[in-house]
C-alpha cells in the first residue's frame, strides 16, 4: 500500500531529519511510528500527504509515485487527524464531518447519512450532536470528531499526528480503545504518529521505532517486547516490561463482566444490546451463568428477519474457551493457534469467569510494568 525507497530529507538549514529510510506499509494495517523527539517520525508521516517534500528517495502508494500526484487531490483521498483537532468553530458538527465529501462533490444524502453513521460508529447520537458547534462538545467528543471527519470521504489512507496527546488520561485511554474498535470495523491503513510506547504497544499491528532519521527496528509489539533489537530499544520499551508476564494467570488480565445474554432471548433484544454496548459478540449463557456459545454479529444480520427464532437456535456452540487459573502464555498461544481476538474463560463448572481480549492483554501487562515500576 505505502512504500518509502531510500528516503531522505535535509532542510534548507542543513538539519539531516531522514537518511535514506526503506518502509513498507501493508494495506488494512495500524503501523505506529514512534521515537525521541526529533527523530523524523512526524516528517515521515507527512511525507505521505506531501506536506513535506524528500530530498531523494521515492513514496510510492498503490504502485504510483506520488510525486507525480496532484497534492491536492491526493490530500482530498488521505484522513488526516491532529493533535489541536482542528475543527472549523463556526461550522456545526454535521458541516465539519462532511466537509471533504462536499469539497470532492458527492451527493448530499449520501454523505448526511454517512455523517449519521460515523457519529453513531464512535458512540454519539446524530440527533443530538449533529447540530451542535464545536464548542458545545468535550475534548474528547471534540478529538472523536476528527477522527469520523478523517473517515468521512472514505478514504484507504489515514494519517494521525500524536492526536490524543493533549487529552486527559482517562479519555486518551477511551479513545485509543475507540480507535482499536473503530480499526476492527473499517479495516483502513492507518499510519500513527506516537511519543507514547506504552501507547504504540496498545494500539498497533507493527512499530516503528526510529533514532536520528534512521529506522532501528520494525516489529509487532509481542516482538518488539520479546526481541528488542539493541540497547536503545530495550531502554525505549522498558527492559522489564516482560518480566511478570509467566506468572500472570487469565484471572489477571480478563474482562470480568463481559456483555452477556441469556439463550432464551430474541434476536431483535440482542441485537440492540450489541448496539448498546457496541460489541460485535455476545456470550450467550443458562440462568446458572453457564457458558453456552456465542453469537455474532454476523450470524445475527443472516437469520434477523426470523422473528420466532431465539438465542438458542442461532448461537454457535463450537467455540475455544480457557480454564481460570491458566496461564496467560497459553491463553495466549490458544488466541494464536485459533486466531482468535477474545477467549471466553470458565470455572470448572462451565460457568462464565470473564473474557480474555487482545486490548485486555495489553492492558494488564503494561498495568503490572507500571506497578512494579513504582
Amino acid at each position: 500500500m505505502i512504500r518509502f525507497e531510500q528516503v531522505t530529507k535535509t532542510y534548507a538549514d542543513g538539519t539531516v531529519a531522514l537518511k535514506g529510510i526503506d518502509l513498507t506499509i501493508h494495506e488494512g494495517e495500524l503501523v505506529t511510528l514512534i521515537g525521541p523527539s526529533g527523530c523524523g517520525k512526524t516528517t515521515t508521516m507527512k511525507m505521505i500527504n506531501r506536506l513535506v517534500e524528500p530530498t531523494s528517495g521515492k513514496i510510492c502508494v498503490n504502485g504510483e509515485d506520488i510525486s507525480r500526484v496532484d497534492p491536492v487531490m491526493l490530500r482530498r483521498n488521505i484522513g488526516y487527524v491532529i493533535q489541536q483537532i482542528g475543527l472549523f468553530p463556526h461550522m456545526t458538527i454535521k458541516d465539519n464531518v462532511s466537509i471533504v465529501p462536499r469539497l470532492k462533490k458527492m451527493d448530499k444524502a449520501k454523505y448526511e447519512k454517512r455523517v449519521d453513521e460515523l457519529l453513531d460508529l464512535v458512540g454519539l447520537d446524530p440527533d443530538q450532536y449533529r447540530n451542535r458547534y464545536p464548542y458545545e462538545l468535550s475534548g474528547g467528543q471534540q478529538q472523536r470528531i476528527g477522527v469520523i471527519r478523517a473517515l468521512a470521504a472514505e478514504p484507504p489512507i489515514i494519517l494521525m499526528d500524536e492526536p490524543f496527546s493533549a487529552l486527559d488520561p482517562i479519555s486518551r485511554e477511551q479513545l485509543q480503545d475507540e480507535l482499536i474498535r473503530l480499526q476492527d470495523e473499517v479495516k483502513k491503513t492507518i499510519v500513527f504518529v506516537s511519543h507514547d510506547m506504552d501507547e504504540a504497544l496498545k494500539i498497533a499491528d507493527r512499530i516503528v521505532l526510529m533514532k536520528a532519521g534512521e529506522i532501528v527496528q520494525i516489529d509487532t509489539p509481542d516482538r518488539m517486547l520479546r526481541y528488542p533489537k539493541n540497547d536503545f530499544v530495550r531502554a525505549f520499551i522498558g527492559e522489564d516490561r516482560l518480566s511478570n508476564a509467566e506468572v500472570l494467570t487469565v484471572e489477571d488480565v480478563m474482562v470480568s463482566n463481559p456483555v452477556t445474554v441469556y439463550q432464551s432471548r430474541g434476536l431483535a433484544t440482542a441485537a440492540k444490546l450489541m448496539k448498546q454496548r457496541r460489541v460485535n459478540t455476545l456470550l450467550v449463557v443458562d440462568k446458572n451463568h453457564v457458558l453456552q456459545g456465542i453469537v455474532t454479529k454476523d450470524v445475527l444480520e443472516v437469520h434477523f428477519k426470523q422473528e420466532e427464532l431465539s438465542l438458542r437456535e442461532i448461537m454457535l456452540t463450537d467455540i475455544s474457551v480457557v480454564q481460570a487459573g491458566t496461564s496467560v502464555v497459553e491463553a495466549v498461544q490458544t488466541m494464536k493457534r485459533h486466531g482468535l481476538s477474545s477467549l471466553p474463560v470458565v470455572d470448572a463448572d462451565g460457568r462464565l469467569a470473564g473474557l480474555v481480549t487482545n486490548s485486555s492483554l495489553i492492558d494488564a501487562l503494561l498495568k503490572k510494568c507500571k506497578g512494579g515500576a513504582s
